[in-house]
């Protein structure tokens, strides 16, 4: 399924106004690459053995456009990969947003398209139309699954402090994304040359690629990239691969591990816990584009983001006396049959969650609580 997240201020009632109508060039890399994020919305590259027998209706990508750029972004069912395609239509770009599923009829309209043939893409507020010269396909907007809008938020906690560590031109590109392993194997790659070569081991060139074999979702579009660009942020465990097309971008941010789902992550948190100053940023209605280091807005027209469950219990634990100062620095904080340490600046805890993770995932629920309690002081 792909959802399509094309442009309607949210909380409003839906505008059927045309936001987007015109012509995806060229038509068949379009196609494919519209076929791509909805594959990546229809793939879990991992299932948590609770899960097994569990269906998710979860798999709905997302499309945004600014008045210049058609944005259109998918999260896999698992939260652990999410790609974003972006377009420039020859025709008419408005603003807006919709949410709407690319259905098996639809799909098959986009897997016909080929050669020189044109793709003709109409977005409004309660859907989207595709024509091509042998068919078209119409979608209804849906809702948009909660999950999406932590993860959207998360996306852009990740890439803000990224920069621009590999730059491989047609040939090279093309190259190493035909040799992506097919497991999950190497956690980093380093320069080789003009290209990238797969290693286990962590130096300082090397970029995180754990995972890696989760980009071959891409594959339709290899013949398309005329180079690949990679960006991460120092100390960094995931990367954004970026993707060059003709006249169009795809680029495709995995998590740390196939396991770890973005949504679930918490880049944003000491921003909650000090107070949002930009609550957008939270809500996943702006998005970072990593390539050219701008903010743009992603007004959803539906969802909203779940609770986290570390600033939930963070709060529980300060508003029931459980954090205390001591008088050498630092706070304790007991609750039940737990009593943890922590101190702020350089951040840490003896709980088990930071001896396992530290600040990679974002601040644990005591060092959380130990900031609440500190501004409340």
């Amino acid at each position: 399924m792909l959802t399509e997240v094309l442009l309607t201020a949210p909380d409003q009632a839906v505008d059927t106004a045309t936001i987007v109508d015109g012509l995806l060039e060229p038509g068949v890399q379009a196609a494919q690459a519209l076929l791509v994020l909805g594959k990546i919305a229809r793939t879990r590259f991992w299932v948590h053995p609770s899960m097994l027998a569990r269906l998710l209706a979860e798999s709905d990508p997302v499309f945004t456009a600014d008045g210049a750029t058609l944005r259109a972004e998918s999260f896999s069912p698992c939260c652990g990969v999410h790609a974003r395609l972006d377009l420039q239509p020859v025709g008419t770009v408005g603003r807006g947003c919709t949410n709407v599923d690319l259905s098996a009829g639809t799909r098959a309209v986009l897997a016909g398209v080929a050669g020189e043939e044109p793709l003709h893409l109409r977005v409004r507020g309660d859907g989207i139309r595709l024509r091509t010269l042998d068919g078209d396909g119409a979608e209804d907007r849906v809702p948009l699954p909660d999950r999406w809008v932590a993860g959207f938020a998360e996306i852009a906690a990740v890439t803000a402090g990224a920069t621009r560590r590999a730059e491989l031109d047609q040939t090279a590109a093309r190259s190493f994304l035909r040799q992506l392993p097919t497991k999950d194997t190497a956690a980093w790659v380093v320069p080789s040359g003009r290209g990238l070569r797969l290693t286990a081991r962590r130096t300082a060139e090397a970029i995180p690629a754990a995972g890696l074999h989760r980009l071959r979702v891409a594959d339709p579009l290899v013949r398309f990239t005329r180079g690949l660009s990679v960006y991460a942020a120092p100390g960094a465990e995931t990367a954004s691969w970026v993707l060059h097309l003709d006249r169009a971008r795809l680029t495709v941010t995995l998590s740390p591990a196939p396991s770890r789902g973005f949504s679930g992550e918490g880049g944003w948190l000491t921003t909650l816990a000090n107070g949002v100053a930009d609550p957008d940023l939270v809500t996943g209605r702006r998005g970072h584009d990593v390539v050219e280091g701008v903010w743009f807005d992603r007004p959803l027209p539906s969802g909203r983001a779940p609770a986290n469950g570390r600033l939930t219990k963070a709060r529980v634990l300060v508003s029931a006396g459980a954090v205390r100062a001591l008088p050498e620095g630092g706070f304790e904080i007991a609750h039940g049959s737990s009593v943890q340490r922590v101190r702020l600046s350089p951040d840490g805890c003896t709980c088990a969650w930071w001896a396992e993770h530290q600040d990679r995932r974002g601040p644990c629920s005591h060092v959380l609580a130990a900031r609440l309690s500190a501004e409340q002081s």
